[in-house]
């Protein structure tokens, strides 16, 4: 953003694919994938349109030792921002028909890797 005052902000979480069990396979990935599809307080087109509407950027990865959830917006919305990683780690909620979805989306970049 240049001539603007920017910040980057995240939360890395120990979940990464070298904490998983064999039969856990996956799952921090999924569970990244999953952070976006709403929350107790915000949908997800809300979860995007809150940090995109204000020119921002939020994303995830997925690593063997961590995941991580971070933004990049102007200097004024850090506290936008950080409210809304916070929520995706500790309101989200998990619709069955959104699970399927995701399931679909993984198994396609696993296929693409």
């Amino acid at each position: 953003m240049d001539g603007f005052e920017s910040a980057s902000l995240g939360i890395w979480v120990t979940a990464g694919g070298r904490h998983e069990r064999a039969e856990q396979n996956g799952i921090a990935h999924f569970l990244e994938h999953m952070a976006f599809k709403g929350t107790k307080r915000r949908s997800a087109l809300q979860i995007a349109e809150a940090i995109e509407d204000v020119g921002g950027y939020l994303n995830a990865y997925t690593s063997r030792e961590v995941t991580a959830y971070y933004a990049r917006v102007l200097r004024d919305d850090v506290a936008l921002a950080f409210d809304v990683i916070s929520d995706i780690l500790l309101h989200p909620v998990f619709d069955p028909r959104e699970l399927e979805v995701e399931r679909g989306v993984i198994l396609q970049e696993i296929g693409q890797a």
